[in-house]
């Protein structure tokens, strides 16, 4: 693995390690599982250097593995972990500072780097753990629920308080509490008869790509890409809000 490249650090980078430090639970789960293929985090070392760590094992709270440059056997305390990856099928998960230096290529820069990697560098597929902790998490919850036709689990993911006085402001209207409650009413009754009618979606199959377009007051706005097995692609933007006691909900879809 090449430390030397230069990345640029921007909102998109930073993103980039948000999410490998939120889908880490995942990259622990399949070495806990006995995972075979190749594996490794990334961390500072004692000068101030990014280096990747191979052949993961745990330990407690400690990652131990070999040193990718030199091959020198290293413990590290698994909190120190910046970034994580594996290869499946020749195919990276995870990776996403490699990503997000791969994404500054041109076309022809990214092929040569993926024969230098060795590996298939596409979408990826985000991890977020399923629960109600992240913005992107509310969203896996609620698709999940989808799954399940668990109406009760769907409208515990949704708050069309919040989701009204989005909806009233994007439509630049005065607020008034009646109005908001006839808004809410009507979000909540339109979920309800959308379901009747057009049914359940189903999101078993698929894989997730998460980004960040907006940041407000306890909101954010969140783009799902959805890659369906057969090729399509769908893109879909929510606004997720932060609620007092229930961590994440999902609010309004932008178009």
């Amino acid at each position: 693995m090449d430390n030397h490249i230069t990345i640029e650090v921007d909102d998109k980078f930073i993103y980039n390690l948000y999410k490998a430090s939120s889908t880490l639970w995942y990259f622990d789960q399949l070495i806990a599982g006995g995972f075979t293929g190749y594996n490794s985090i990334k961390f500072k070392d004692k000068n101030d250097v990014f280096v990747w760590l191979e052949n993961i094992e745990i330990e407690g709270k400690y990652y131990k593995g070999v040193l990718a440059e030199t091959g020198q056997p290293e413990i590290v305390l698994r909190k120190e972990s910046v970034d994580w990856l594996l290869i499946d099928n020749q195919r990276l998960i995870g990776g996403y500072t490699i990503r997000h230096y791969y994404n500054m290529l041109s076309e022809d820069e990214r092929v040569n780097f993926e024969i230098y990697c060795g590996y298939r560098i596409d979408h990826g597929n985000d991890f977020f753990r399923p629960d109600r902790s992240t913005p992107e998490g509310a969203i896996i919850t609620l698709e999940n629920f989808y799954n399940e036709n668990n109406m009760e689990g769907i409208l515990s993911c949704k708050d069309f308080y919040l989701e009204a006085e989005n909806v009233m402001q994007e439509h630049n209207m005065d607020w008034d509490s009646e109005i908001h409650s006839k808004v809410v009413s009507v979000l909540r009754v339109s979920l309800l008869e959308d379901l009747e009618n057009k049914g359940f979606p189903n999101f078993e199959t698929i894989e997730r790509v998460f980004n960040l377009i907006e940041r407000r007051k306890d909101q954010e706005l969140i783009e799902e890409t959805l890659y369906y097995p057969d090729g399509f692609i769908t893109v879909n933007k929510f606004w997720v809000g932060l609620t007092k006691d229930n961590g994440w909900k999902v609010l309004n879809l932008v178009e």
